[in-house]
Order: structure tokens, then sequence, then C-alpha cells
């Protein structure tokens, strides 16, 4: 009897880039069989009346087929929780294709302080060519009839509690970023005994490492200025484009701000994270309360807002 595929669905900015790069691989027990373009053609990316499961399915089939002995199959991307720039009003959606493709999955969803993920998320919007400022951004202001980010994408309760409905409650595992940092060894450890890997022993010294940051917010009102001079996603057709297929203005500009002297004039500076305080204090609340609740394992949110 083969082992069931493990879904890890994200968040986004929620340490997943850290689990496909260090974590889900033959040494620790993984077998990745699928990556991000695999979800996007077969899951996320077709219309409603062409999706057809059996593509996923025959994909994950295929290639868990040549795992090594023991080890679980295991398909992460963070595209599956849904696109947060326009509200990820997409993510029950993509819940019930993967119930389709794969009925008998481990789900893995990865969470973090809301106060802390929101400004991630933003200079995530600005990394792929997005120029609002952040109030308006975080607003989610929006036309009748056109989707823009949602705050209440990140009330983790609700699409927990789908992917509860859907897979059993005891088949959803939870994981958040605050864990990770805390006792990285353990709790990946708590999570392959809980998602069925056998084989983990631990983590090899190369994950362990803390990985390079992003650019620091106090960067954020040069770079979405940058960003109406140089294409991106989330700004396809700039006024002027200059050098588009490298970003190079982007990432110039936040090579030269995270260095001094600007560095240590401005480190101080977190527009970003000051307005979420703000603005969502005591947002999530209700939901995080109840999600500690519904939760099939422990979780210490403590930190959440």
């Amino acid at each position: 009897m083969t082992s069931p595929v493990l879904i890890h669905i994200g968040y986004h900015k929620t340490a997943t880039s850290w689990m496909q790069q260090f974590l889900f691989h033959p040494e620790n027990g993984y077998f990745p069989v699928a990556d991000h373009a695999d979800v996007h053609r077969h899951v996320t990316s077709p219309h409603g009346l062409w999706f057809d499961p059996d593509d996923m399915r025959r994909l994950i089939a295929e290639r868990s087929a040549a795992a090594p002995p023991g080890t679980l199959p295991v398909v992460s991307s963070e595209i599956l929780s849904g696109n947060p720039h326009y509200g990820a009003h997409e993510s029950d959606v993509y819940a019930e294709r993967l119930k389709r493709i794969a009925p008998e999955a481990k789900i893995l969803i990865s969470i973090r302080a809301q106060m802390r993920v929101l400004p991630s998320i933003y200079m995530q919007y600005l990394l792929r060519g997005g120029t609002l400022p952040h109030d308006r951004y975080l607003e989610g202001e929006a036309e009748v009839g056109y989707l823009a980010f949602s705050p209440d994408h990140f009330a983790y309760d609700r699409l927990v509690a789908r992917y509860q409905s859907l897979f059993g409650a005891e088949n959803v595992y939870i994981q958040t970023q605050e864990a990770l940092k805390a006792d990285m060894d353990g709790a990946v450890r708590a999570m392959a005994a809980a998602v069925g890997n056998s084989m983990f022993r631990a983590l090899p010294e190369r994950a362990v490492k803390v990985r390079a940051p992003g650019y620091p917010e106090y960067a954020a009102p040069f770079l979405r200025r940058v960003n109406h001079v140089q294409a991106g996603p989330m700004n396809v057709n700039p006024m002027i484009g200059i050098a588009a297929d490298s970003r190079f203005l982007y990432r110039a500009t936040g090579f030269a701000l995270r260095r001094p002297p600007l560095s240590l004039l401005l480190k101080n500076n977190r527009p970003v994270s000051d307005y979420v305080k703000r603005r969502f204090k005591g947002h999530f609340t209700q939901s995080n309360a109840r999600l500690a609740e519904i939760s099939a394992n422990p979780l210490d949110l403590s930190a959440y807002g």
C-alpha cells in the first residue's frame, strides 16, 4: 500500500520557501512530486469548466512511483492557498479540487501571526511590481466586480475549517512559523510524526541557518516608485519599462537601501508594521480563538493579533 500524499498549501510568507528548499527532500523522508509550475498548470490555472482532477492525479501517481521506499510524496505550493493580492477568493475552490485529486491526502497549513505576515505580504506585492502605498493596498480598495487584497484571507480558521470538513480534522496539521523559529528541529519532528513521515531523524546543518530577509520596510516608498517605471506581474505596462526582464532597477534600489548610510539612518522606521498594528488591532482575535479550538494539534497563538 502506497503512502498518502502530503499537500502543503501555504500560506504565503510562512516559511514555505524554506520548507521547499531544505525540508521536503528524501534525506528528511519527503519526496516532492510536483512544483509550483505543476500546481499552476493542473490545479490553480484551469477554468472551472475545464478542470480535470485526473491530470494532477496522474502526475502525482507517476512521480510517486519513483519515490525511495518509505518516503512521503509531497506537493508544496503556497499558491494553493490563493493569491493574497486579490483576496484569495479562490482558496475554497482549490480545496475542493484537491479533494477530488487526492481524497486521502494529509494537509499541511503553515501560518504566521497576522501582525507580521501582513507587512510581509505588502513587501511581496512590491517585489511583484505593485505601486500602491501600504495603506491603500491593505485597505483592499477595489471597484465593483474587481478584486483586491482582503485581510480576511488571514482569518485562518475559515480555510482550516474547510479543509477539515473535506479531509477530516485528524488529517489537517497546522504549523506556525513562530514554532519553527523557537524550535526548528522540534517543530519539524512533530510535523513529521503527525503527517506519517516515519523516516525523519534530524534536520541537516544547512537547513538550520537563518535565511536572508527581504528588503526592509523603510525601503517601501522608494521601491513602489521604482515600480512605476519597471514592469512586474502587478504592473505589466509601466510608464517607461526600464530593464523590465531583470528588475535591475528595483534590486539596485533595494541593495542601496539595505546598506549604510541609509540603513543606519532608517533602520528603526517600520511604516507598514506600524500601520498594521494600528489598523488591525483586534481584527483577528475571534478567528484566532476559534482556530485554537478547532485545531487537531496544539497551537501557541500568543503572538497572534
